[in-house]
């Protein structure tokens, strides 16, 4: 533990335990991690202690410990319990490169686990094929699009990627306009996002019937819900289908969206996005269309880059999403011409 966090976090396990001891669910904090923006406590409940029960007192903790929220949750190392660092540190996307670099083609660097373990995907691999980035204002979605998309082209050279962006609000993808693997410039209006579509619709089937994957061609869509109230069904219809069949043509969606409703985005295209990175939503509801599972708490995420890795039926996995400013985008992208 961080020699200037060590007292602190010696006070907060001692009120951990001591507000336990009071509810009579003794446990005993047995280690923990220091994230850059989360801390993390292991407790040890005694044996006829009830996770449940552990659950109950979250906000009985949190009130003792005096922190804004706290999220108990279980993993390997028993019962956990997380809650904002006092002293957050920023991680960059550069910083993180460097220290995993070089990365093989088509690998996405996502952030720093709570363990402090780089979090990375693999687009090609089953378990990943498409990403769906969710999360209100202030979670960070937009910037970890941002990353995600940057990274691919780092770990990637333009003959062994092509990059596509769509881009409602103009916002998100303007840094990334000099990017050699661009296919065109990111695209803002619908008529264009349609006809686009419509061409990566040709796309997929001529690769079908010729069995071709590579180049991989990456899709990178940022508000997704709002392309889809623009651009109707046309654009619904062949989002669903890219989700369905993309993964075998080498076409891989990496998407974001504010609301990740049932009635926008559909139960059929939500099902083809095996890999969910959760950041802080409104609502339990809210998270559970997120992350297309229920119990992951993403509504008690801190913002600000806290998310979660949802992947079919493992584990949650929580991480820091690696920043970057457009300075930074726009200089990495230079650095691949």
């Amino acid at each position: 533990m961080a020699r200037t966090l060590r007292p602190y976090l010696e006070y907060q396990a001692d009120r951990a335990e001591a507000v336990l001891a009071a509810h009579r669910a003794p446990a005993r904090v047995t280690g923990g991690t220091i994230g850059p923006r989360v801390i993390r406590f292991f407790l040890a409940p005694a044996p006829h202690i009830r996770y449940a029960t552990i659950r109950r007192l979250s906000d009985d903790l949190a009130l003792a410990l005096r922190v804004p929220q706290l999220r108990v949750s279980r993993g390997t190392e028993g019962v956990v319990l997380e809650f904002p660092n006092p002293a957050p540190t920023k991680l960059t996307l550069r910083s993180l490169l460097k220290a995993v670099s070089p990365l093989s083609p088509g690998m996405a660097l996502l952030g720093l686990t709570q363990d402090g373990t780089p979090l990375l995907a693999r687009l090609p691999a089953p378990e990943v094929t498409h990403i769906l980035i969710s999360g209100t204002t202030g979670s960070g979605k937009s910037v970890l699009l941002r990353s995600v998309i940057a990274s691919l082209l780092v770990s990637s050279s333009p003959r062994e990627l092509r990059l596509l962006c769509f881009d409602p609000k103009g916002r998100t993808f303007p840094p990334l306009e000099s990017a050699p693997h661009l296919v065109r410039p990111p695209i803002t209006e619908a008529g264009e996002a349609a006809e686009a579509f419509r061409s990566l619709l040709r796309l997929m089937e001529a690769r079908d019937k010729r069995r071709e994957s590579h180049p991989l061609v990456v899709v990178g869509i940022d508000e997704l819900a709002d392309l889809i109230l623009q651009g109707g069904k046309e654009i619904t219809e062949a989002v669903t289908r890219l989700a369905q069949r993309g993964r075998e043509a080498g076409i891989h969606l990496v998407a974001a969206t504010q609301r990740p409703s049932s009635d926008l985005l559909g139960g059929l295209m939500r099902a083809n996005f095996p890999l969910r990175l959760v950041g802080k939503v409104v609502s339990a509801d809210d998270a559970r269309v997120a992350a297309g599972r229920g119990g992951t708490e993403a509504h008690l995420l801190n913002g600000r880059g806290d998310f979660l890795a949802v992947s079919g039926g493992d584990v949650p996995t929580r991480f820091q999403a690696a920043y970057s400013d457009e300075d930074e985008i726009r200089e990495l992208v230079q650095s691949r011409k």
